[in-house]
């Protein structure tokens, strides 16, 4: 399947948060607080640049929350992600700007208190304050730290598979803290989203998933690999906004647990962070060893109900998203290739469904003769049914596609 072809701007000349292959207009010629328009919705934004003068903290009076840093004397720009603009305030705070607002999931994780509560001693990095309007967080502040890559992209050695054992260490953590305020499966909305995503980015791919009961959705924290706190060799996480691609193409759902883990596990491996099949059921493992008993069932990471691929799936079709949105046409290969996949995994698991149907009329069948039939093959065919079952369910555990 070939990318589609989004006429794009110099993208090596933007920032990493202006998605400029799907903006028509250049960035100076963009006002980002009338909204922006593209052939995926309007991206809302504001005129973030005015928080780059140490005035506007002081003038901004409205519509912000929590501890306030209103005396700044200077601004300084740390670094410029996917999601913000990061600054430094006196080097007392460092700050947030989110040029686009997709909502207001990073101040929630403190303005509502129960959550704030679980997440006290969770590693995550928490805001003490912020600004937002009606469409989400602008500015958000944190205590004073430079944010740094828990994985860089730049040389990598096998040393690394430690960190990644560490980084799947602290999602569990994490996750474990928000089992309390976790919510039931909500697997029409869920699989509605990625219906939003195909339907978006036209792809060739279709796929639905049931869910066990186990699959619960969590408060939103995203994560970005790029945005975290080393201490003393201990991954804290800086909650990030709601990404602009989840936004643009889908609802706002509460996603399990096991999404986040599969939005990072397919972002380490474009990193080379994952040699095989070993290396990946370890990173879940020390995710899973945090985590309620059920959510590492044979039945919740069964491929057939979607398991840890569904989310796999929605990943790449974010990520798919974003290299058309921002140019990036090595990703855009990696994951049009990765798409390849799908089909021939759907085409198992339709093999899958059919052994399964098989092996449930043979149960049927053995239960009617066992208890109505009679006559010299009456023994004959409950053993027949009996081999039958067997088979399948030989056939069935042979060819089911692992989680990992």
């Amino acid at each position: 399947m070939a990318a589609s072809g989004i006429t794009s701007t110099d993208a090596s000349t933007s920032p990493r948060w202006f998605p400029s292959a799907l903006v028509r207009s250049s960035l100076e010629e963009t006002r980002l607080a009338e909204g922006v328009p593209t052939s995926w919705g309007r991206l809302q934004g504001w005129e973030w640049g005015a928080a780059l003068e140490p005035s506007w903290w002081s003038s901004q009076q409205e519509q912000r929350w929590g501890t306030w840093p209103d005396a700044v004397r200077t601004v300084t720009v740390l670094a410029q992600t996917r999601h913000a603009v990061v600054v430094s305030l006196d080097d007392v705070w460092t700050a947030y700007l989110y040029p686009f607002t997709t909502g207001h999931d990073v101040s929630a994780l403190v303005r509502h208190a129960p959550w704030a509560v679980s997440l006290a001693s969770a590693p995550v990095l928490l805001p003490v304050g912020g600004a937002f309007n009606k469409n989400g967080d602008t500015a958000v502040v944190f205590p004073h730290h430079r944010p740094e890559s828990a994985y860089p992209e730049e040389g990598l050695s096998s040393s690394n598979h430690t960190t990644t054992l560490a980084i799947a260490d602290s999602v569990g953590l994490l996750h474990a803290a928000l089992v309390p305020h976790a919510t039931p499966n909500a697997e029409r909305r869920w699989n509605d989203r990625l219906k939003s995503m195909e339907d978006t980015l036209k792809t060739t791919t279709l796929w639905r998933a049931p869910h066990t009961r186990h699959v619960q959705g969590l408060p939103p924290v995203h994560l970005d690999l790029d945005t975290v706190v080393n201490e003393d060799g201990t991954v804290r996480w800086v909650p990030q906004p709601r990404p602009l691609m989840d936004a643009v193409l889908a609802s706002g759902e509460r996603c399990p647990g096991v999404a986040t883990m599969a939005a990072l596990e397919q972002r380490l491996a474009l990193r080379g962070a994952f040699s095989g099949e070993e290396e990946r059921r370890a990173f879940y493992g020390a995710w899973l060893a945090h985590v309620p008993e059920g959510w590492s069932s044979p039945s919740t990471l069964s491929t057939v109900n979607g398991g840890i691929w569904i989310w796999r799936y929605e990943t790449i079709l974010l990520m798919l998203a974003e290299a058309r949105a921002y140019g990036l046409t090595q990703q855009a290969k990696q994951c049009d290739a990765w798409l390849l996949h799908v089909s021939r995994l759907q085409a198992r698991l339709g093999e899958l469904r059919t052994v399964l149907a098989v092996r449930k009329m043979a149960l049927y069948a053995g239960v009617a003769v066992a208890f109505i039939g009679s006559g010299p093959f009456h023994l004959p065919a409950v053993a027949g049914c009996a081999l039958t079952i067997g088979i399948a369910h030989a056939v069935y555990r042979r060819r089911l596609p692992s989680p990992y």
